[in-house]
């Protein structure tokens, strides 16, 4: 079982919404993961630009994580190493992440996001998720696509 990133004591809400962001990813839970995301602001913005990524909406990102991402990966798990809070509506961190695809890839890598929150239409819930900007390592990434490329290949030649 995945490891739960817990909340430090006095953590603001945005904290809060960011651990539940984290246990989602960790659980592979795309409604959990859904619901930390504000249905008309969200937007992803993944770096470095060369891996000429475009930037997601709520009502793109989904899609692509239900129908393209997660139906490859069998785990994916962000081990937090550390969070900073600029002010009430912002998280900072700097991530581990590892994932293992359905052909056996890992793909290992280093994250730091920008978390950027919203105030939740219904009263008594957590922020929610206005901006999500992420820089990863490009190059473990490049390499993993290549690793599943290849092995995607070597599958149809069978």
């Amino acid at each position: 079982m995945a490891p739960n990133y817990v909340v430090p004591p006095n953590a603001s809400p945005a904290h809060g919404s960011f651990a539940q962001y984290i246990n989602s990813w960790n659980a592979m839970d795309l409604d959990a993961l859904a619901k930390t995301m504000d249905d008309e602001k969200f937007m992803w913005s993944m770096f470095p630009t060369s891996l000429n990524i475009p930037p997601l909406s709520k009502a793109q990102a989904v899609p692509y994580l239900k129908d393209v991402f997660l139906p490859t990966i069998n785990s994916f798990v962000f081990k937090v190493l550390t969070v900073t809070e600029p002010n009430n509506s912002t998280v900072i961190s700097h991530l581990q992440g590892e994932a293992v695809s359905k052909l056996g890839n890992v793909l290992k890598n280093e994250y730091l996001i920008v978390l950027n929150f919203v105030p939740s239409k219904i009263e008594g819930e957590l922020p929610k998720i206005s901006t999500y900007t992420e820089f990863m390592d490009s190059k473990a990434l490049t390499d993993f696509q290549a690793a599943e490329a290849k092995a995607k290949a070597g599958v149809a030649a069978k």
